[in-house]
């Protein structure tokens, strides 16, 4: 699963825009993260995942956007896997 992980990672960091990408297991706790994406935020980004779900139960996996002037963070959660995409502002 891990070089999987890092893989599908690798592939989204190289996305034109996106400045940071970090994966977090059910608990909250950083798998792995690249870019501008911050490890400590692992636990508040699966947190926001699952009570986004509990908002939204006829949705298992809604998609979280969080807007900034510094940029846009895509936030979903997959079975046991949250990922959180940065997006730099577009400019």
């Amino acid at each position: 699963m891990e070089k999987t992980l890092e893989k599908s990672m690798d592939e989204t960091f190289r996305v034109p825009g996106v400045a940071g990408v970090l994966c977090a297991d059910e608990h909250g706790l950083c798998l792995s993260s690249k870019g501008i994406a911050q490890k400590e935020a692992a636990g508040q980004l699966a947190s926001l995942a699952r009570q986004a779900q509990q908002l939204h139960p006829t949705n298992p996996s809604p998609v979280i956007a969080i807007e900034a002037e510094g940029g846009t963070i895509l936030i979903k959660s997959e079975s046991e896997v949250t990922m959180a995409v940065y997006k730099a502002p577009i400019s």
